[in-house]
């Protein structure tokens, strides 16, 4: 695999403390080096026939802590929700997945510090 580049995955939690109002910001997971992938014609007319989009495909090696509903940053700082993630192989037979990428029109906050027992995921996402 030859990288594109680096980006941080995020999962979008609820940071205010037990009964007050919500305060949603994304909380960073994990960080993954990605290849930047072709949108292959099957993809993209899917994705239209679902009254979806695709913004970008990015490969990274495998990993369990990544899944749709949640948000990857780039170096250049465009936010993405994962919309969908197939797990599959590379060139040499190692796993890998492919991440279904759809670019964010407004931004969230990014909170870089937090305690985690005053952290909830947020339902519905």
């Amino acid at each position: 695999m030859i990288y594109t580049g680096l980006m941080a995955i995020y999962q979008l939690k609820n940071i205010a403390p037990k009964g007050l109002m919500p305060a949603e910001k994304l909380v960073k997971v994990c960080d993954e080096y990605y290849e930047e992938r072709t949108i292959g014609v099957t993809r993209y007319y899917a994705a239209l026939g679902a009254d979806r989009r695709v913004d970008m495909v990015a490969r990274i090696w495998l990993n369990p802590e990544v899944f749709p509903g949640q948000y990857a940053i780039l170096e250049d700082g465009n936010q993405y929700r994962v919309d969908f993630v197939q797990k599959t192989t590379d060139d040499d037979g190692l796993p890998v997945m492919d991440l279904t990428l759809v670019r964010l029109e407004e931004n969230y906050d990014v909170l870089t510090e937090y305690a985690a027992e005053t952290v909830s995921t947020v339902s519905g996402t």
